[in-house]
């Protein structure tokens, strides 16, 4: 090849690449698309380019505006596990082999949502066997990625699409058998969009507008302004900083022409409180174009030490990815598990009590729910291993709220604590099922919860508050679906608490007779209005 060919060559190559047509690399063989909503599909290209997209008989035109951006929509499209072909077409073509057609879930939060097979799951061996079993559960797994404002068109992608069987050890093991659950209850291929990151905070998920909504975030959302430009102190902080960096450049030039290493780092742009939203604007911010059926969510370990501020900010969180995508998708999520050695202590509130509980408050927002997951907690594993019983519990909320399935979805969510003479209280519940009773649960593997007989319907981890400010353990039994509790102790109860400690291993015995377990809480006692006299 001589010179003048060669050149020519590199030319029209380089000329080629400048002219392809790119698609969001969302978009990959084997993935899942979303039944039942438009589904968005979009890129980049040369400005004004036609760019087609056919897809299960739909072919749709878009052409790049004056930014290069294109964008086309899909009709609506009903459920399918047959793999076809997904082509963009414009001055190069694109085409995704096995794509299907089911419900899409995002799975977010820290490591107990990261937490993959490889991490040592219960039973691992076993359901990686018969993963080949479930090839329309689908993966793709975003890398842990912050920026300071939000990315509206391209997602990092740290693993595309794939089948889960095929890259088994890598997958979200909650998120795994949540999706093989509903499977084998529906039918419907699930695709998983693992955004999680181990060690997160909540904070950096929550979007910049949902801190700006809430008076109770206020902090947040004023830290964030000081990097704002859009506001006088938030431009004045970043001219400071573009200031620094021209010196630092020009400075680190002539000791870089002199032969030596810049001595210092260049000047930072400073990040708002906890690093508030860099998540949601890196590996979130990306995706909310792309058609999802919902969300489910483990995290709080990293906010474990807060009470019912978390609620405030699970509250942010979910309003927020909920406007950012345009529509109230469920939202749900697991309840942290127990953890930390064993107390004795009756009034409890050690480790991460006051946090469950405030993810229990949390239920307060629409079209979300709790997987309880007290029972399956491990007392040296911030990891617990169990996740089987995290992903099924999940799945149940998906499939009693989302798929139609009249199953019960949720251990027993105390309503209220009404005092009773003499010195009791009486509990009511939510999601009592066909029954309450007292249960038990080994943590160190997949055996089911089985019912304790020789309990005789007494139940372990109440506790009582007295008007004197003291506690006291609590005899607790079963009437009906109710718990009453007492303790001779407490003349006059003004607090009852249930497993309300960091690790109530072999005190948490309160399930319904679907085996789900109760949620740990604490309760201010209501006392009956007084009767009115006879007339």
């Amino acid at each position: 090849m001589n010179k003048a060919t060669f050149l020519a060559l590199a030319m029209l190559a380089g000329a080629s690449s400048l002219c392809a047509t790119e698609v969001s690399k969302v978009f990959a063989s084997k993935m899942v698309l979303q039944r039942g909503r438009p589904v968005e599909v979009w890129g980049r290209a040369e400005s004004g380019e036609e760019v087609t997209v056919s897809f299960a008989g739909q072919r749709v035109t878009a052409k790049a505006d004056a930014a290069g951006d294109w964008s086309a929509t899909l009709k609506p499209m009903e459920a399918s596990a047959e793999g076809r072909d997904l082509v963009v077409v414009g001055a190069t073509s694109n085409v995704f082999h096995d794509v299907l057609v089911g419900d899409v879930w995002i799975c977010s939060g820290q490591s107990n949502m990261e937490m993959s097979f490889g991490w040592g799951v219960y039973g691992g061996g076993t359901f990686k066997d018969e993963s080949v079993n479930f090839p329309t559960i689908r993966r793709m797994k975003v890398p842990h990625v912050t920026r300071l404002s939000p990315e509206p068109y391209e997602v990092s992608v740290a693993a595309s699409w794939d089948v889960a069987s095929n890259v088994f050890q890598q997958v979200t093991a909650a998120g795994y058998f949540f999706a093989r659950k509903i499977t084998q209850e529906t039918g419907v291929p699930i695709g998983l969009l693992d955004a999680s990151w181990s060690g997160c905070k909540i904070e950096p998920f929550i979007t910049e507008e949902a801190f700006k909504a809430s008076p109770e975030l206020k902090p947040y959302a004023d830290s964030l302004a000081l990097t704002d430009p859009s506001t006088p102190a938030g431009k004045a902080n970043l001219e400071e900083v573009l200031a620094k960096t021209r010196a630092w450049l020009e400075g680190a030039e002539a000791t870089v022409a002199a032969g030596r290493r810049p001595v210092r780092q260049p000047p930072q742009i400073p990040v708002a409180l906890v690093g508030a939203t860099g998540q949601f604007n890196a590996m979130i911010s990306p995706i909310t174009r792309f058609a999802i059926k919902g969300v489910i969510w483990y995290q709080g370990c990293s906010n474990g030490g807060e009470g019912d501020e978390y609620a405030d900010k699970m509250e942010a969180l979910v309003g927020g990815w909920r406007k950012a995508w345009g529509y109230d998708f469920p939202f749900y999520w697991v309840q942290l598990a127990s953890y930390t050695a064993a107390t004795d202590n009756p009034e409890g509130g050690n480790g991460y009590a006051r946090v469950r509980d405030a993810q229990r408050k949390a239920l307060r927002i629409p079209k979300t729910g709790m997987a309880v997951a007290i029972d399956v907690g491990n007392p040296g594993d911030i990891h617990p291993k169990a996740k089987l019983f995290v992903g099924e519990r999940l799945a149940l909320w998906a499939l009693a709220k989302d798929y139609g399935k009249n199953i019960v979805c949720s251990g027993p969510l105390v309503r209220e604590a009404v005092a009773e003479q003499p010195g009791r209280v009486r509990l009511t519940f939510d999601y009592t099922g066909s029954g309450l009773m007292a249960g038990k649960k080994d943590w160190k593997n997949n055996d089911p919860v089985t019912e304790d007989v020789e309990a005789a319907g007494k139940l372990k981890g109440f506790a009582l508050k007295g008007a004197d400010g003291k506690w006291a353990w609590a005899d607790a039994v079963i009437e009906g679906e109710d718990v009453v509790v007492s303790s001779p102790a407490i003349a006059d109860p003004v607090v009852v608490r249930y497993a309300f400690r960091a690790n109530p291993l072999g005190k948490c015995s309160l399930y319904n007779k679907e085996g789900l377990p109760a949620s740990p809480f604490s309760v201010d006692v209501v006392k009956p209005a007084p009767a009115e006299p006879a007339q």
